[in-house]
């Protein structure tokens, strides 16, 4: 008897305990959604473009500026937008790169090609060497990619007299050689992979 009254002190104690968490749960878990994974948002986003592009200066400024949106994950859109257009926008100039040392060089190696029309023999050579000497990181972000990922451009185009030369040869990922290429912003921006790596922090 003892037994049963004990349980049912309990089972009341209890009850009362949780029937305000069952009341005000959806304003509860409202809040949590809202500020306890917004932060988390914006320390992984911060920890992937300081990882991935460390190049890449990006202005945080529009955290401050969207906090007054109520609606967390149109907000963490317009923050996720915004990083996406400055890395679109960040201005790169393309200047001429560092010579490879001789000694690493091969006896075939010509500083300038027999024709500017068509890549010369060993183009495979000199593109992985460049790569190489960039740390095997792209000249614009500085990611790191891998050799097959890895595309290239000159700091003077070969159309307007450059050569092959390594000190022309510049490396890029495959979403800043986009960039450097685009002729078409919002369909450059909707191609890139940091668009869509992005989209994924955002909440569902």
């Amino acid at each position: 008897m003892l037994l049963d009254i004990n349980f049912s002190i309990a089972s009341g104690l209890l009850i009362a305990c949780l029937l305000p968490l069952y009341i005000y749960r959806k304003k509860i878990f409202t809040k949590y959604k809202s500020g306890g994974t917004f932060h988390l948002f914006v320390k992984d986003l911060k920890l992937l473009m300081n990882q991935h592009h460390p190049k890449i200066k990006i202005d945080y400024s529009i955290i401050d500026k969207t906090e007054n949106e109520k609606n967390t994950q149109l907000r963490e859109t317009l923050i996720v937008e915004n990083i996406i257009q400055q890395f679109f926008d960040y201005p790169y100039k393309k200047q001429t790169q560092e010579a490879v040392p001789k000694d690493k060089l091969w006896a075939n190696y010509m500083e300038k090609s027999v024709s500017n029309t068509k890549y010369p023999n060993d183009w495979l050579q000199r593109k992985e060497l460049a790569w190489k000497r960039d740390n095997k990181c792209c000249n614009r972000c500085g990611d790191k990619i891998a050799l097959d990922n890895a595309f290239s451009i000159f700091v003077k185009d070969i159309k307007d007299g450059g050569g092959y030369n390594f000190e022309n040869i510049i490396i890029l990922c495959s979403d800043c050689n986009k960039i450097m290429n685009s002729t078409n912003t919002k369909n450059t921006i909707s191609s890139l992979a940091i668009n869509d790596r992005l989209v994924l922090f955002i909440k569902a």
